[in-house]
């Protein structure tokens, strides 16, 4: 015998996990509907969008806005990266398209954040000025943002956390 469920029962079946485990898109969710891959019942972007449809998308975007705006953000699991970063802008939401999504400003506070690099601890200010690997190293802190966004914002809410350029405070003039 063989069982036919449509998108109409899968959704179903996905609003009762978000019930049971708290609307998140989590290791929970990923082994029950094996997420990983183009093997799984789901996608992690129809995921996303249903935990919208189910959360609702006024509370999915007050959510992610009071998690973006929980100032200062704090990577300390990312390699050896630690340091902080704040939202400090945001600006569209764009949450009927196909990858709903927003647009935020960030600044990382290079001057107190460190990382490790060939055995030495340096401030995260000089690792980014070195003409060696400081490119390699922005393109790190860019990517721990980013997959700090995937955690903490868009694993609760659905919407995807974009953002444009990053702004370092060694690099910020404040004339006050």
């Amino acid at each position: 015998m063989k069982l036919i469920l449509t998108e109409s029962k899968y959704k179903h079946i996905l609003f009762k996990a978000f019930d049971k485990l708290g609307g998140k898109v989590d290791d929970n969710l990923i082994s029950l509907f094996r997420l990983e891959g183009n093997k799984g019942v789901f996608t992690y972007d129809q995921a996303y969008k249903y935990l919208i449809e189910w959360r609702g998308e006024k509370e999915s975007k007050e959510l992610a806005k009071t998690l973006l705006l929980q100032n200062p953000h704090h990577i300390d699991n990312f390699g050896e990266y630690d340091f902080f970063f704040e939202v400090n802008g945001i600006g569209n939401w764009y949450l009927d398209s196909s990858q709903p999504n927003v647009v935020v400003k960030v600044k990382v506070d290079d001057l107190a954040g460190s990382v490790d690099v060939g055995g030495d601890h340096m401030s995260l200010e000089k690792a980014l000025d070195s003409d060696d690997y400081g490119w390699e190293i922005e393109h790190e802190v860019n990517w721990g943002i980013d997959e700090y966004f995937k955690e903490n914002i868009t694993s609760k809410t659905g919407i995807k956390v974009i953002f444009d350029s990053l702004k370092y405070s060694s690099r910020i003039f404040n004339f006050n």
